[in-house]
């Protein structure tokens, strides 16, 4: 490994299950976890399992697919903390070239999931059934 940021942690280990991740959400293209080295109470990582090198490069069903993901679980967390953060990161401040966000909070939230057998997907997920799957 050339550089820390030549190396996609998220194709190379997170798909792969070379490294055990909890996932709080996967659909055919999405893959939410908390991430395996938090620096904060709660963090979440939300990818998309194509690879995509950063926001500039996304395609808009990508991106709304991962904000559909974010919003639901920026619900959970709001509800309960009062607020969360979304984050993504370019250039000299993304640390792995694979598109990523981070959902942050202080509140400890270490059970949130938001699929089923089914894994339905974000736009399946009407108030209702997102209410009997949390």
């Amino acid at each position: 490994m050339a550089n820390p940021g030549d190396y996609d942690f998220y194709c190379e280990e997170a798909l792969t299950g070379k490294t055990s991740i909890k996932k709080v959400y996967e659909s055919e293209k999405i893959l939410a976890f908390y991430h395996t080295k938090p620096k904060y109470n709660t963090h979440i990582i939300i990818i998309p399992k194509e690879h995509i090198h950063n926001l500039l490069d996304a395609g808009p069903n990508v991106l709304g697919e991962v904000l559909e993901v974010a919003q639901k679980i920026l619900k959970k967390i709001d509800v309960d903390s009062g607020g969360g953060r979304l984050i993504t990161n370019l250039g000299k401040f993304q640390e792995t070239p694979h598109l990523h966000f981070h959902i942050i909070s202080d509140g400890n939230y270490q059970d949130i999931k938001l699929s089923s057998k089914n894994n339905p997907s974000p736009t399946q997920l009407t108030h209702k059934t997102l209410s009997q799957v949390l």
